[in-house]
């Protein structure tokens, strides 16, 4: 798949764009089609130099929800208007494929009545025809025909997917014919990290330095705790992109990068349901491991349903403890996910690096052993996050592909209950189900690395540090980055504080700064949020209700029966009703609106640097939601 849109090296011929038509003919589980503009189908002919190539039907047309089954055709031919014989190419230019499988989609490729054997459409860039000699005022006439494998084994694990791609012709020469290599997928049953153009895949050597991966090879395995990586570059620097690229648009697989080439890195969380461990509102539970299937596709397999409320309630159908839960993370809006990335350390400004300006956002990274950054209200941090999908982006993000946004709470908890399995921090489930032996071996170690001023409580804390125990030394002299940069940084000692324990893992949720999420109170018989003007938000500018999570009214900051489930919030609690009875006594505080308190009606989660043990990955408080030196927020991006 192409990452970037780099400007064609055509010397023959101009490049035009077709979408797939797809002809439905049979009804199929779990499957329906949606087919948009093609009410203009006509031909189209585009010339360049003495060659042109001819398409049937309209190039406005997108294929989605295909049914296994399906096929289409698509007729085109190219013509020699020369006076001398030559040679071309036909390339296919992949903009987006959705399919879990892709070698469920087949093509054949008719040339002049012949038809050539059939194949496995490319999932990325790749030549499907090579210097194919044509003689002076020669034509070829093509069609390219597609199928959608039908059988038993594909109808959940494509439901709902897309596929989009142009065909081009080229005079190229040194090209190789397209050879379909099955990506790489581990045994955990885990989704394959789905990569959006613009998200390069990565992975690490043994000296955990940074490679570009090779998608057909091992580059992630949930079962050995490694979970899928990716990064953003900028790709408006030519040199920065030409170290990731080479001139044909492929990457350059098994190339070492560092941080320094890099804007954004991200970790891949997959579609999961859970086995519910603490259901009934006013329990509490100890300290255990949680049980995790991975799902396929975007197929819910749980047996527990809920519902939220237009004023936060949530109501739900077999939530008996023992029951799976598709985790409610890995439903966005009317979209259901194969998973989502999230961001592997806490952001940071690279414009304005200890959080000066309180009102904007220059440009977010999210790297390791910057300052995170603070001082921004939610509503900033979340239209700041949106926009980095925007058209002309440098991340070369598509905005109808992909979804940039500010974690919700829910989503927090996604990775909260990985974390706690087995393919998170849990290594040994005979030492880690209870507090005891090797318990510090069994949790997200704390970031209490300050920036470094003389104020070490401003401007947030150093992103991917840890300290050299598991109760922090909170804002001391030796907290500083060269500590961190000497010994616990996050490819050495400060993977404890990875959500895997080791470098494939998340960074930061565990102390450094508090990350705001998108989770917030609903106003007293009302459905309408407690927005606190403090937040940036108000009835104009709330966005979606997608983007955001919702709970019921409350005036004690220890009702911890209004959280939902699979949030990490009732649920992980050792001591219902105290306000550090999470597990690992972990902060436990939270919405209400009560005397002192105010109105604090938003959640932040991990703890920061001045809150001690209480600090950690299960740490929930209530919140303004306004800007503060102890606050960030976490990057989450998903389909759209």
């Amino acid at each position: 798949m192409k990452i970037f849109d780099k400007k064609s090296l055509i010397l023959l011929i101009s490049v035009v764009s077709i979408n797939l038509l797809c002809i439905i003919s049979v009804s199929y589980a779990y499957f329906t089609a949606n087919i948009v503009g093609n009410d203009k189908a006509e031909e189209m002919t585009v010339t360049a130099g003495t060659m042109k190539i001819t398409y049937t039907d309209s190039n406005i047309v997108t294929l989605n929800n295909a049914i296994p089954g399906d096929s289409l055709t698509k007729q085109f031919k190219v013509e020699n208007t020369g006076n001398l014989d030559t040679k071309y190419n036909i390339k296919i230019d992949i903009e987006n494929n959705d399919f879990e499988d892709y070698n469920d989609l087949k093509y054949t490729l008719t040339k002049n009545g012949v038809v050539e054997p059939e194949k496995v459409l490319p999932y990325e860039d790749g030549y499907i025809v090579i210097e194919n000699e044509i003689k002076e005022k020669g034509i070829d006439n093509y069609t390219l025909t597609l199928n959608f494998k039908k059988d038993e084994s594909n109808q959940n694990d494509n439901a709902n997917k897309k596929v989009k791609f142009k065909i081009e012709v080229d005079s190229e020469t040194d090209v190789k014919l397209y050879e379909y290599q099955e990506p790489y997928r581990d045994e955990s049953g885990a989704n394959r990290p789905k990569l959006y153009q613009g998200m390069i895949p990565i992975t690490f050597n043994e000296d955990n330095t940074m490679k570009i991966a090779d998608i057909t090879e091992e580059w992630y395995d949930y079962n050995d705790h490694k979970w899928g990586n990716a990064v953003l570059i900028d790709n408006t620097n030519e040199e920065i992109r030409n170290k990731f690229y080479k001139e044909d648009g492929t990457l350059r697989i098994n190339q070492t990068i560092t941080e320094e080439d890099i804007l954004q890195m991200y970790v891949w969380i997959p579609r999961y349901k859970y086995q519910l461990f603490n259901a009934v509102a006013k329990e509490s539970a100890p300290k255990q491991i949680i049980n995790i299937e991975f799902e396929q596709g975007v197929t819910s397999t749980g047996t527990v349903t809920c519902i939220i409320a237009a004023n936060g309630k949530e109501t739900c159908q077999n939530d008996i403890n023992g029951n799976w839960y598709t985790h409610p993370a890995f439903t966005f809006g009317d979209t259901e996910l194969p998973g989502i990335w999230v961001g592997k350390f806490e952001p940071s400004d690279k414009e304005d690096p200890i959080g000066k300006n309180e009102n904007d956002i220059g440009e977010i990274t999210i790297l390791p052993n910057k300052t995170s950054m603070v001082n921004k209200n939610i509503a900033t941090a979340f239209y700041a996050e949106q926009a980095l999908s925007e058209e002309g982006n440098k991340y070369n993000l598509k905005q109808d592909e992909v979804d940039t946004r500010v974690m919700k709470n829910m989503e927090w908890g996604a990775v909260v209950y990985l974390t706690e399995s087995t393919y998170g921090i849990f290594k040994d489930s005979q030492n880690c189900n209870i507090e005891g032996i090797n318990f510090t071996d069994c949790v997200v170690w704390q970031n209490p690395i300050a920036q470094g001023t003389e104020d070490k409580t401003k401007g947030g804390t150093y992103t991917g540090c840890v300290d050299t125990q598991y109760t922090p030394k909170w804002n001391t002299e030796e907290n500083t980055l060269a500590k961190c940069e000497a010994d616990n940084q996050w490819k050495t000692g400060g993977t404890k504080a990875s959500t895997t324990g080791n470098v494939y893992g998340i960074f930061d949720m565990s102390g450094g700064a508090s990350d705001s999420v998108m989770g917030v109170m609903i106003q007293e018989n009302s459905i309408i949020p407690y927005y606190n003007t403090t937040s940036g938000f108000d009835a104009e500018n709330m966005p979606d209700s997608k983007y955001y999570d919702i709970y019921e009214y409350g005036r004690t900051q220890v009702s911890h029966e209004r959280g939902h489930l699979g949030d990490a919030t009732r649920e992980t609690l050792s001591i219902y009703g105290n306000n550090s009875g999470s597990w690992d006594w972990d902060h436990a505080f939270f919405l209400c609106i009560n005397g002192a308190d105010g109105l604090k009606s938003w959640f932040t989660r991990g703890g920061n640097q001045t809150s001690g043990n209480h600090s950690g990955i299960l740490a929930f408080t209530f919140d303004f939601g306004n800007n503060s030196i102890a606050k960030t927020f976490r990057s989450v991006l998903s389909a759209a």
